[in-house]
């Protein structure tokens, strides 16, 4: 599996070296100049997070390269923690004091640092040998965003052109309309795999299967790329129910009013009001960046559906199902290599037809085993220029 990109974590850090307080910290300790290395470097690091985020999963050295780097982002969290815990031990007044006194804490803190430092110099220095491009993530109020442009995803669908996932999907709806052992009335569920194996395909099967059409009173679709926050995606899940019932005047009332900032209050109100005690389908497609205290908010306010509500998330990360307390997320593998030959002959033969050119067939099948069951491999315009020149 793909290794979590620390997205959040390296943005936490660099709020804390660019505050006020760090600044006075550094002074104190004698390390800002280290302090200033570190904010550096790490922004260089973070302008090429989201390359390395999709380079890893044709890569076992991309994915060895960004585990290294969150061992060390983790420690540098933990140090600035440890420096900003021992601050707020003292009154503001006596912070100088304080550390004026500890010659030993100051020296043991800066060399901590640098050495911290010099070990993501030594990350840092690896960018070029990846070729990773600049992509960067933009630090906002509200968590991270990915200053790139990215197709947002819908649920409709036309199930005749897909290839493959019919085992897979057959399971998933036996999950969501047959009954739960669990207490809870709603239950979450992720769908996790690498990009391009087919997430938000099959999440949209389901999500248009007549079964599941029938079982649920209410279908919510949410495109979740980008920082999660509270607000965002509450408000997300209320616009889907109103466009979804606009023929209802009432509906159709919020839906104007949500063309206006709602507040938080009134937000909840409503999405409340409209969940309660109806047995709904909500999808999160494309979840990358979740903040826990979020999630657990969102979830509160989505706990009122009845008796078989569910919640399905498409996730590259198994980092995000675990901090959605998904038990058992479902991990959709490759494509076999016939489902394989099918996609591909569909899209380099005219029709699919391959019959008209059997010698291109073996180009074609042996293309196919190199792509290894990656439905993206498959699509890939250069393999079918090669069938077709």
């Amino acid at each position: 599996m793909v290794e979590a990109v620390p997205f959040g974590t390296a943005a936490n850090i660099l709020i804390k070296l660019g505050s006020s307080t760090f600044r006075e910290l550094g002074l104190i300790y004698g390390v800002n100049k280290e302090m200033k290395k570190l904010e550096n470097t790490l922004s260089t690091i973070k302008a090429v997070l989201l390359d390395a985020e999709e380079k890893q999963e044709k890569s076992h050295l991309v994915q060895d390269w960004i585990r290294k780097l969150n061992e060390v982002v983790y420690e540098a969290d933990d140090l600035l923690d440890a420096i900003e815990t021992k601050a707020r031990q003292h009154e503001n007044h006596q912070v100088r004091e304080f550390f004026s006194k500890t010659l030993a804490f100051r020296y043991k803190m800066g060399r901590k640092l640098r050495e911290t430092r010099e070990r993501l110099d030594e990350i840092a220095g690896d960018i070029s040998k990846f070729n990773f491009r600049d992509r960067s993530l933009i630090i906002s109020d509200i968590g991270i965003e990915m200053n790139n442009k990215r197709e947002e995803t819908h649920s409709f669908m036309v199930e005749s052109a897909v290839i493959g996932r019919k085992r897979e999907k057959e399971e998933m709806v036996k999950f969501l309309i047959f009954p739960s052992s669990t207490q809870e009335n709603v239950c979450v569920t992720a769908i996790v795999g690498i990009g391009g194996l087919g997430k938000t395909t099959l999440a949209k099967m389901l999500y248009n299967d007549d079964r599941v059409v029938k079982y649920f009173e209410i279908k919510m679709w949410v495109w979740a790329y980008g920082s999660f926050d509270l607000y965002s995606v509450a408000e997300k899940v209320l616009r889907s129910i109103a466009t979804n019932e606009l023929e209802d005047s009432e509906f159709y009332y919020q839906h104007i009013l949500l063309q206006k900032k709602m507040l938080m209050e009134e937000l909840q109100i409503l999405l409340r009001k409209k969940l309660d005690g109806k047995r709904y389908l909500l999808v999160l497609d494309d979840v990358w960046n979740v903040k826990r205290e979020s999630w657990l908010q969102l979830n509160d306010l989505l706990k009122g559906g009845a008796k078989g509500s569910k919640i399905v998330v498409t996730t590259r990360s198994t980092k995000v199902t675990a901090l959605m307390n998904v038990d058992s997320p479902f991990v959709l593998q490759d494509l076999s290599e016939e489902e394989s030959w099918t996609l591909f002959k569909q899209l380099a033969f005219k029709d699919g037809r391959e019959e008209e050119h059997p010698e291109l067939v073996p180009i074609g099948r042996r293309i196919v085993k190199k792509c290894r069951g990656d439905p993206d491999c498959n699509k890939d315009s250069r393999k079918h220029d090669e069938i077709q020149s």
